[in-house]
């Protein structure tokens, strides 16, 4: 079994590194893509306000810059994760091959999870580097450095939950007969329950109440306590470690306990 995970690993590797080495463009979107949109949520936020009143309204004393580098860099690396797992059902369902795929030696669950956590722990390792200027030039070098590392660490650690998560969808999807991209407005609201585009205790009570359940809450926050003026603090991060370790065992659990009845339940239903 672990060399069957060892192997499925590799495969997730060699597909990442052959994916760039022949889409040369694809690797230049990637680097680029962060920097749009960093700009944007940057651009907006002058445009409509300044950064005393942004400030003044999460009721912290943060730098804006690196509270929408850390912002940036979890959202696109989550949406990746999930559209990377949980998209690929979907895809494969569209071009006819999801039953073929399903009856492969491997379970199509675990194999779409193994695959793609080596592009997850590449693409953020490339969203980092790519902002690891702009960081040092406005934080200095000292702060720069461990603030960075607050940002891998929560990158880190929140995939371990948010690929339970991701494989949760995965078999639901598995289940599901509906064939609309059912991630193109999913994902939105995951995102704006998670606090990615304005911090989760600015929203309303049912909405926080749904993002309490979320992952990438979590890590989220996380990330976003390299933005706090001085040095983060270290009891908050190690809450918030503990926490996303917590939900990793649980949502693998619950994962791992569904994903063969899905794929059981679609195959006797004929949702495949």
């Amino acid at each position: 079994m672990r060399m069957r995970m060892l192997s499925v690993l590799k495969s997730g590797v060699l597909l990442d590194i052959y994916f760039f080495k022949n889409n040369r463009s694809t690797l230049i979107s990637l680097m680029l893509w962060p920097y749009l949109m960093l700009g944007m949520l940057l651009g907006f936020g002058l445009i409509f306000g300044s950064t005393s009143a942004f400030k003044e309204n999460i009721g912290m004393d943060v730098n804006p810059i690196t509270y929408f580098v850390s912002s940036t860099v979890v959202i696109m690396a989550c949406l990746g994760l999930l559209w990377d797992v949980a998209g690929s059902v979907l895809e494969l369902r569209w071009i006819g091959a999801l039953s073929y795929v399903i009856l492969a030696p491997y379970r199509i669950s675990l194999t779409l999870i193994l695959s793609y956590v080596p592009r997850y722990l590449l693409i953020s390792v490339i969203y980092l580097l790519e902002f690891t200027p702009l960081i040092i030039l406005v934080e200095g070098l000292a702060d720069g450095i461990l603030k960075l590392g607050v940002i891998f660490t929560a990158l880190t650690l929140g995939m371990l939950p948010m690929i339970g998560f991701a494989g949760l969808l995965a078999v639901l999807f598995i289940m599901m007969e509906e064939e609309s991209n059912v991630l193109s407005w999913l994902n939105p609201l995951i995102m704006l329950f998670s606090g990615a585009f304005y911090p989760a205790y600015l929203l309303p009570h049912w909405a926080q109440t749904i993002s309490r359940i979320l992952p990438s809450t979590y890590t989220i926050e996380m990330a976003r306590l390299a933005a706090l003026m001085g040095s983060p603090s270290m009891a908050r991060i190690t809450f918030l470690m503990v926490l996303l370790i917590g939900f990793a065992v649980l949502y693998n659990i619950l994962a791992y306990s569904l994903m063969g009845a899905g794929e059981r339940r679609a195959m006797q239903r004929g949702a495949i």
